[in-house]
Protein backbone atom coordinates (compact mmCIF):
# COMPACT_ATOMS: atom_id res chain seq x y z
CA UNK A 1 0.00 0.00 0.00
CA UNK A 2 2.74 2.46 0.91
CA UNK A 3 4.61 1.79 -2.34
CA UNK A 4 1.51 2.50 -4.41
CA UNK A 5 1.01 5.79 -2.58
CA UNK A 6 4.61 6.84 -3.10
CA UNK A 7 4.26 6.12 -6.84
CA UNK A 8 1.54 8.77 -7.12
CA UNK A 9 2.87 12.15 -8.19
CA UNK A 10 2.22 14.98 -5.75
CA UNK A 11 -0.30 17.69 -6.56
CA UNK A 12 1.39 21.10 -6.58
CA UNK A 13 -0.35 24.38 -5.70
CA UNK A 14 1.23 27.83 -5.76
CA UNK A 15 -1.08 30.31 -4.05
CA UNK A 16 -0.96 33.95 -5.05
CA UNK A 17 -3.19 36.92 -4.33
CA UNK A 18 -4.55 37.05 -7.89
CA UNK A 19 -3.84 33.63 -9.37
CA UNK A 20 -3.26 30.06 -8.25
CA UNK A 21 -1.02 27.73 -10.24
CA UNK A 22 -1.68 24.03 -10.09
CA UNK A 23 -0.01 21.01 -11.59
CA UNK A 24 1.56 17.63 -10.94
CA UNK A 25 5.12 17.03 -9.77
CA UNK A 26 7.39 15.69 -12.47
CA UNK A 27 5.84 17.87 -15.17
CA UNK A 28 7.75 20.82 -16.59
CA UNK A 29 5.01 23.44 -16.31
CA UNK A 30 1.72 24.06 -14.50
CA UNK A 31 -1.32 22.39 -15.99
CA UNK A 32 -3.45 25.46 -15.35
CA UNK A 33 -3.38 28.96 -13.92
CA UNK A 34 -6.68 29.96 -12.35
CA UNK A 35 -7.76 33.42 -11.21
CA UNK A 36 -9.17 33.78 -7.71
CA UNK A 37 -10.01 36.56 -5.24
CA UNK A 38 -7.95 35.67 -2.16
CA UNK A 39 -5.99 38.93 -2.33
CA UNK A 40 -9.17 41.01 -2.13
CA UNK A 41 -10.65 38.79 0.57
CA UNK A 42 -7.58 39.17 2.78
CA UNK A 43 -8.30 42.89 3.12
CA UNK A 44 -10.78 42.14 5.91
CA UNK A 45 -10.82 39.44 8.60
CA UNK A 46 -12.92 36.40 7.67
CA UNK A 47 -14.10 33.47 9.72
CA UNK A 48 -13.24 29.84 9.08
CA UNK A 49 -16.68 29.15 7.63
CA UNK A 50 -16.36 32.06 5.20
CA UNK A 51 -12.97 30.84 4.01
CA UNK A 52 -14.29 27.30 3.71
CA UNK A 53 -17.25 28.47 1.65
CA UNK A 54 -14.84 30.05 -0.85
CA UNK A 55 -11.88 27.63 -0.81
CA UNK A 56 -13.70 24.30 -1.04
CA UNK A 57 -15.36 24.89 -4.46
CA UNK A 58 -12.09 26.30 -5.80
CA UNK A 59 -9.94 23.38 -4.63
CA UNK A 60 -12.54 20.83 -5.75
CA UNK A 61 -12.64 22.39 -9.23
CA UNK A 62 -8.84 22.52 -9.43
CA UNK A 63 -8.53 18.80 -8.74
CA UNK A 64 -11.50 17.30 -10.56
CA UNK A 65 -12.17 19.74 -13.42
CA UNK A 66 -8.77 21.26 -14.25
CA UNK A 67 -6.15 18.74 -13.15
CA UNK A 68 -8.51 15.82 -13.82
CA UNK A 69 -7.10 13.76 -10.96
CA UNK A 70 -8.53 12.17 -7.83
CA UNK A 71 -6.77 13.86 -4.87
CA UNK A 72 -7.57 11.06 -2.43
CA UNK A 73 -4.46 9.65 -0.72
CA UNK A 74 -2.18 11.95 -2.67
CA UNK A 75 0.47 14.24 -1.28
CA UNK A 76 0.00 17.99 -1.74
CA UNK A 77 2.83 20.51 -2.03
CA UNK A 78 1.54 24.02 -1.29
CA UNK A 79 3.62 27.16 -1.81
CA UNK A 80 2.15 30.00 0.25
CA UNK A 81 2.86 33.29 1.94
CA UNK A 82 4.91 33.08 5.11
CA UNK A 83 2.48 35.34 6.99
CA UNK A 84 -0.95 34.24 5.79
CA UNK A 85 -3.66 34.46 8.47
CA UNK A 86 -3.80 31.40 10.69
CA UNK A 87 -7.51 30.89 10.02
CA UNK A 88 -6.82 30.72 6.27
CA UNK A 89 -4.05 28.14 6.65
CA UNK A 90 -6.05 26.00 9.09
CA UNK A 91 -9.10 26.04 6.82
CA UNK A 92 -6.97 25.13 3.82
CA UNK A 93 -5.40 22.18 5.65
CA UNK A 94 -8.77 21.07 6.95
CA UNK A 95 -10.16 20.90 3.42
CA UNK A 96 -7.10 19.08 2.07
CA UNK A 97 -7.08 16.45 4.83
CA UNK A 98 -10.73 15.98 5.75
CA UNK A 99 -12.48 16.60 2.43
CA UNK A 100 -9.95 15.80 -0.29
CA UNK A 101 -8.33 13.04 1.82
CA UNK A 102 -4.74 14.13 1.23
CA UNK A 103 -2.14 11.72 2.64
CA UNK A 104 0.33 14.52 3.47
CA UNK A 105 0.76 18.24 2.89
CA UNK A 106 4.10 20.00 2.45
CA UNK A 107 3.96 23.74 3.13
CA UNK A 108 6.68 25.72 1.36
CA UNK A 109 7.22 29.43 2.20
CA UNK A 110 7.41 31.10 -1.20
CA UNK A 111 9.76 33.96 -0.29
CA UNK A 112 12.36 31.52 1.04
CA UNK A 113 11.88 28.90 -1.65
CA UNK A 114 12.68 31.25 -4.54
CA UNK A 115 16.31 31.42 -3.44
CA UNK A 116 16.85 27.77 -4.30
CA UNK A 117 16.17 28.57 -7.95
CA UNK A 118 18.95 31.19 -7.96
CA UNK A 119 21.65 29.11 -6.22
CA UNK A 120 21.90 31.89 -3.60
CA UNK A 121 21.45 31.62 0.14
CA UNK A 122 21.34 35.37 0.82
CA UNK A 123 19.08 38.01 -0.72
CA UNK A 124 16.56 40.72 -0.03
CA UNK A 125 13.51 39.05 -1.57
CA UNK A 126 11.09 41.59 -3.04
CA UNK A 127 7.85 39.83 -4.00
CA UNK A 128 5.92 42.18 -6.30
CA UNK A 129 2.33 40.99 -6.40
CA UNK A 130 -1.18 42.10 -7.30
CA UNK A 131 -2.23 43.80 -4.08
CA UNK A 132 1.10 44.71 -2.50
CA UNK A 133 4.84 44.20 -2.50
CA UNK A 134 6.36 42.11 0.30
CA UNK A 135 9.98 42.33 1.38
CA UNK A 136 11.83 39.70 3.40
CA UNK A 137 15.60 39.53 3.99
CA UNK A 138 17.05 36.02 3.93
CA UNK A 139 20.59 35.75 5.30
CA UNK A 140 22.50 32.52 4.68
CA UNK A 141 19.27 30.59 4.27
CA UNK A 142 17.65 32.01 7.42
CA UNK A 143 14.68 34.38 6.95
CA UNK A 144 14.62 37.48 9.16
CA UNK A 145 10.89 37.99 9.80
CA UNK A 146 11.43 40.93 12.17
CA UNK A 147 12.57 42.91 9.10
CA UNK A 148 9.52 41.90 7.05
CA UNK A 149 7.88 44.85 5.27
CA UNK A 150 4.88 45.34 3.01
CA UNK A 151 4.30 48.18 0.57
CA UNK A 152 0.80 48.90 -0.83
CA UNK A 153 2.11 48.97 -4.40
CA UNK A 154 1.21 46.27 -6.88
CA UNK A 155 -0.23 45.56 -10.31
CA UNK A 156 -3.70 46.54 -9.17
CA UNK A 157 -2.55 50.16 -8.76
CA UNK A 158 -1.19 50.16 -12.31
CA UNK A 159 -4.43 48.71 -13.67
CA UNK A 160 -6.47 51.41 -11.92
CA UNK A 161 -4.37 54.10 -13.62
CA UNK A 162 -4.77 52.46 -17.04
CA UNK A 163 -8.50 51.96 -16.57
CA UNK A 164 -9.06 55.53 -15.38
CA UNK A 165 -7.04 57.15 -18.16
CA UNK A 166 -8.56 55.07 -20.95
CA UNK A 167 -12.12 55.66 -19.76
CA UNK A 168 -11.56 59.41 -19.38
CA UNK A 169 -10.23 59.63 -22.95
CA UNK A 170 -13.09 57.51 -24.36
CA UNK A 171 -16.08 59.32 -22.88
CA UNK A 172 -19.32 58.81 -24.79
CA UNK A 173 -19.93 61.75 -27.17
CA UNK A 174 -23.27 63.46 -26.63
CA UNK A 175 -24.23 63.34 -30.33
CA UNK A 176 -22.98 59.81 -31.02
CA UNK A 177 -25.24 56.78 -31.34
CA UNK A 178 -22.28 54.40 -31.08
CA UNK A 179 -21.86 52.84 -27.65
CA UNK A 180 -18.35 53.12 -26.25
CA UNK A 181 -17.41 50.07 -24.20
CA UNK A 182 -15.65 51.13 -20.97
CA UNK A 183 -12.26 49.64 -20.21
CA UNK A 184 -12.55 46.92 -17.58
CA UNK A 185 -10.04 45.78 -14.99
CA UNK A 186 -9.35 42.63 -17.02
CA UNK A 187 -8.59 44.74 -20.10
CA UNK A 188 -6.33 47.02 -18.08
CA UNK A 189 -4.46 44.00 -16.72
CA UNK A 190 -3.97 42.67 -20.25
CA UNK A 191 -2.68 46.06 -21.42
CA UNK A 192 -0.27 46.23 -18.48
CA UNK A 193 1.11 42.82 -19.38
CA UNK A 194 1.39 43.34 -23.12
CA UNK A 195 2.07 47.04 -23.66
CA UNK A 196 3.58 48.66 -20.54
CA UNK A 197 7.18 48.89 -19.40
CA UNK A 198 9.36 50.81 -16.96
CA UNK A 199 11.49 53.67 -18.24
CA UNK A 200 15.14 53.66 -17.22
CA UNK A 201 17.07 56.56 -15.67
CA UNK A 202 17.76 57.80 -19.21
CA UNK A 203 14.22 57.58 -20.58
CA UNK A 204 13.29 56.96 -24.18
CA UNK A 205 12.35 60.32 -25.75
CA UNK A 206 9.41 59.17 -27.86
CA UNK A 207 7.31 56.19 -26.82
CA UNK A 208 4.91 55.24 -29.60
CA UNK A 209 1.23 54.64 -29.02
CA UNK A 210 -0.01 51.07 -29.00
CA UNK A 211 -3.20 49.59 -30.40
CA UNK A 212 -4.96 47.07 -28.20
CA UNK A 213 -7.66 44.81 -29.63
CA UNK A 214 -10.35 43.99 -27.10
CA UNK A 215 -12.43 40.82 -27.13
CA UNK A 216 -15.41 42.62 -28.69
CA UNK A 217 -13.21 43.67 -31.65
CA UNK A 218 -13.03 47.18 -30.25
CA UNK A 219 -9.65 48.85 -30.77
CA UNK A 220 -8.19 50.79 -27.86
CA UNK A 221 -5.52 53.39 -28.49
CA UNK A 222 -3.03 53.26 -25.61
CA UNK A 223 -1.04 56.53 -25.46
CA UNK A 224 2.73 56.21 -25.30
CA UNK A 225 2.98 58.17 -22.05
CA UNK A 226 0.42 55.87 -20.39
CA UNK A 227 2.52 52.82 -21.27
CA UNK A 228 5.23 54.10 -18.94
CA UNK A 229 3.37 56.36 -16.50
CA UNK A 230 1.21 53.48 -15.27
CA UNK A 231 4.34 51.79 -13.90
CA UNK A 232 5.99 54.87 -12.39
CA UNK A 233 3.93 54.79 -9.20
CA UNK A 234 5.46 51.42 -8.31
CA UNK A 235 8.89 53.05 -8.40
CA UNK A 236 8.23 56.59 -7.18
CA UNK A 237 4.91 56.25 -5.32
CA UNK A 238 1.78 58.40 -5.46
CA UNK A 239 -1.59 58.73 -3.74
CA UNK A 240 -2.63 55.32 -5.08
CA UNK A 241 0.17 53.66 -3.11
CA UNK A 242 -0.18 55.96 -0.08
CA UNK A 243 2.99 57.76 -1.19
CA UNK A 244 5.11 54.64 -0.68
CA UNK A 245 6.99 52.87 -3.45
CA UNK A 246 8.94 49.64 -3.86
CA UNK A 247 12.14 51.68 -3.61
CA UNK A 248 11.00 53.20 -0.30
CA UNK A 249 10.29 49.73 1.07
CA UNK A 250 13.76 48.47 0.12
CA UNK A 251 15.44 51.48 1.73
CA UNK A 252 13.39 51.03 4.93
CA UNK A 253 14.44 47.39 5.21
CA UNK A 254 18.09 48.29 4.63
CA UNK A 255 17.98 50.93 7.36
CA UNK A 256 16.49 48.50 9.89
CA UNK A 257 18.89 45.68 9.02
CA UNK A 258 22.01 45.06 11.16
CA UNK A 259 25.21 46.48 9.70
CA UNK A 260 26.71 43.08 8.95
CA UNK A 261 23.54 42.08 7.06
CA UNK A 262 22.92 45.38 5.30
CA UNK A 263 25.74 45.08 2.76
CA UNK A 264 24.74 41.54 1.80
CA UNK A 265 21.12 42.63 1.25
CA UNK A 266 22.19 45.59 -0.86
CA UNK A 267 24.33 43.41 -3.11
CA UNK A 268 21.60 40.78 -3.57
CA UNK A 269 18.25 42.31 -4.52
CA UNK A 270 15.89 39.62 -5.82
CA UNK A 271 12.65 40.82 -7.42
CA UNK A 272 10.09 38.06 -7.97
CA UNK A 273 6.38 37.78 -8.67
CA UNK A 274 4.10 38.60 -11.56
CA UNK A 275 4.55 42.37 -11.30
CA UNK A 276 8.33 41.94 -11.49
CA UNK A 277 7.80 40.63 -15.04
CA UNK A 278 7.07 44.17 -16.28
CA UNK A 279 9.96 44.87 -18.69
CA UNK A 280 12.65 47.06 -17.16
CA UNK A 281 11.09 47.21 -13.68
CA UNK A 282 13.79 45.28 -11.81
CA UNK A 283 16.63 47.27 -13.41
CA UNK A 284 14.89 50.60 -12.76
CA UNK A 285 14.25 49.71 -9.10
CA UNK A 286 17.92 48.87 -8.57
CA UNK A 287 18.97 52.16 -10.18
CA UNK A 288 16.52 54.16 -8.04
CA UNK A 289 17.77 52.42 -4.88
CA UNK A 290 21.33 53.51 -5.70
CA UNK A 291 20.17 57.07 -6.38
CA UNK A 292 18.11 57.26 -3.18
CA UNK A 293 20.92 55.95 -0.98
CA UNK A 294 23.40 58.43 -2.45
CA UNK A 295 21.22 61.26 -1.13
CA UNK A 296 20.51 59.61 2.23
CA UNK A 297 22.53 60.94 5.17
CA UNK A 298 22.88 57.49 6.71
CA UNK A 299 24.36 56.00 3.54
CA UNK A 300 26.05 59.04 2.00
CA UNK A 301 29.42 58.28 3.63
CA UNK A 302 29.39 54.75 2.21
CA UNK A 303 29.21 55.69 -1.46
CA UNK A 304 31.25 52.66 -2.49
CA UNK A 305 28.79 50.27 -0.87
CA UNK A 306 25.85 52.12 -2.42
CA UNK A 307 27.27 51.60 -5.90
CA UNK A 308 27.41 47.86 -5.23
CA UNK A 309 23.62 47.58 -5.14
CA UNK A 310 22.75 44.97 -7.74
CA UNK A 311 20.19 42.37 -8.71
CA UNK A 312 20.46 38.64 -8.16
CA UNK A 313 20.64 36.92 -11.53
CA UNK A 314 17.43 35.01 -12.23
CA UNK A 315 17.86 31.91 -14.38
CA UNK A 316 14.11 31.47 -14.76
CA UNK A 317 11.21 33.91 -15.30
CA UNK A 318 10.71 35.95 -12.14
CA UNK A 319 7.11 34.81 -11.77
CA UNK A 320 8.10 31.13 -12.02
CA UNK A 321 10.95 30.86 -9.50
CA UNK A 322 8.78 29.37 -6.76
CA UNK A 323 7.23 26.89 -9.17
CA UNK A 324 10.66 25.62 -10.24
CA UNK A 325 11.44 24.86 -6.60
CA UNK A 326 8.07 23.17 -6.05
CA UNK A 327 8.79 20.68 -8.81
CA UNK A 328 11.77 19.47 -6.81
CA UNK A 329 9.70 19.38 -3.59
CA UNK A 330 12.56 20.82 -1.56
CA UNK A 331 12.22 19.66 2.06
CA UNK A 332 14.77 21.54 4.22
CA UNK A 333 12.74 24.78 4.27
CA UNK A 334 9.30 23.16 4.22
CA UNK A 335 6.98 21.77 6.84
CA UNK A 336 5.40 18.40 6.04
CA UNK A 337 2.24 17.53 7.90
CA UNK A 338 0.86 14.02 8.12
CA UNK A 339 -2.86 13.59 8.66
CA UNK A 340 -2.35 12.22 12.16
CA UNK A 341 -0.27 15.28 13.11
CA UNK A 342 -2.88 17.73 11.84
Amino acid sequence: MSSSLSDKNALVLELGARYVRCGVSGERSPRCVERWQVGDMLQKPLSSSEWRQYLYPKLHALCFKLLLVNPSRRRFVVCEDLLLPRVFRETLLNILFDVLNASAVTLVPSMVAVLYATANHTALVVDCGWMETRLLPVFKGVPLPYLYETVPAGSRNCCKVIQRELNSSRDQPMDSSEIVTPATEAMAEDILERACFAQQKDPLPNVVDAEFHAQDNDVLQVPGNLRTDAVEQLILGDEGTEGTSIVDGIVQVLKKAPLDVRAAMLENLLLVGGTAMIPGLAQRVAAEVRETLRHDNEFASASTAVDRAQLVQAYFPRNMLAWVVLLECIRPSSTRLQEVQF
